[in-house]
């Protein structure tokens, strides 16, 4: 198991570390959805499990500890995730975590623990988790996986050596997409902000047909077409995150364009359709509608419901469709 190409860096900075002995007992694994942070914290993991790990660093996978690592059954590793995607992580496990630190190692070696997203921990999840990290225990390492760091708790985020992690050059992507079989990944990657895994993931077309008839509803809807509610009927099918997540791409390709920005755009097969909305929708409207798509992916993380929120949303969207077109 070995990190991405674009994450060598980290990579030899922990491994150097934990050569010289000076591996941090907590360490936040930021960056944006999509840079493969999970991987390359499942790759550490395993490293610091193995046995005879090779000269890089990284884990032979044939020791016991490599087989029990594959076989998730490994007794000094424990995975930390909300029970369902896109809940809160709760207290009980990270209580568990806690009564487990303080216990002696299985294999003798070293003890893990994989919290994935961090930031999903709720307050009183974050308050058990920091009297574990005000007073480490040897031979214990915690990753915390975020790509919103800034959702945790600052005691928390303080106590942590944080890694960052960023897009790798287009050239590096581009060179492992087609490694993975990826035909156009110039387009994928900019509709991924850059992340390869993101990128991979939307090379479907299964996805990119959702994207599509998304697409289609969002602009006809800019263009004084289509029908708000009936729209969040169909669009409350999809993944919600990856529809707020293109929504948010879209817009700021807009405003770039209305401002004459020199930002690649995420999207390059609607350059013109875009430039031609940006001519005619008011700022102020689409930064307002953009706003109101940032708390709408911070509102699905909550108790709000999705039909309701994805209903609030289009129908913003009519409401800067008819301002623009008072104002111009």
């Amino acid at each position: 198991m070995q990190p991405h190409p674009w994450q060598a860096p980290q990579w030899r900075q922990l491994i150097a570390a934990k050569q010289a002995d000076r591996l941090h007992h907590a360490l936040l694994l930021d960056g944006a959805q999509g840079l493969g942070k999970r991987d390359f914290a499942e790759a550490f993991a395993a490293a610091l499990l193995c046995a005879a790990p090779d000269e890089e660093g990284v884990a032979c996978g044939k020791c016991k500890g490599c087989l029990l690592f594959k076989a998730g059954t490994h007794p000094d590793l424990h995975l930390i995730a909300p029970e369902e995607a896109g809940k809160d992580i709760l207290v009980a496990p990270i209580r568990e975590h806690v009564q487990r630190a303080g216990l002696s190692s299985q294999l003798g070696g070293y003890k893990v623990t994989l919290i994935d997203p961090a930031d999903a921990m709720n307050l009183s999840a974050a308050n058990s988790l920091l009297k574990n990290l005000e007073e480490p225990v040897s031979w214990t390492v915690m990753l915390l996986i975020s790509a919103h760091p800034s959702r945790m708790l600052a005691t928390i985020r303080s106590r942590c050596q944080r890694l960052q992690f960023a897009p790798p050059s287009p050239e590096l992507a581009l060179e492992w997409l087609q490694r993975q079989g990826v035909v156009d990944g110039r387009l994928l990657l900019g509709m991924a902000g850059g992340a390869p895994l993101r990128a991979l993931a939307l090379n479907d077309d299964g996805v990119l047909a959702m994207r599509r008839e998304a697409l289609s509803d969002f602009l006809g809807l800019l263009e004084g077409r289509g029908d708000a509610v009936e729209i969040a009927g169909r669009w409350e099918k999809h993944d919600l995150e990856r529809l707020f997540y293109w929504m948010s791409g879209w817009l700021i390709d807009i405003l770039g364009l209305s401002s004459g920005g020199a930002r690649s755009p995420a999207n390059p097969d609607m350059v013109e359709r875009f430039t031609a909305l940006a001519a005619r929708l008011d700022g102020r409207a689409l930064f307002s509608l953009l706003d109101k798509v940032h708390e709408g992916r911070r509102g699905l993380r909550g108790s709000l419901n999705p039909r309701l929120l994805l209903e609030d949303l289009l129908l913003a969207v009519v409401q800067c469709a008819k301002v623009s077109g008072g104002n111009r």
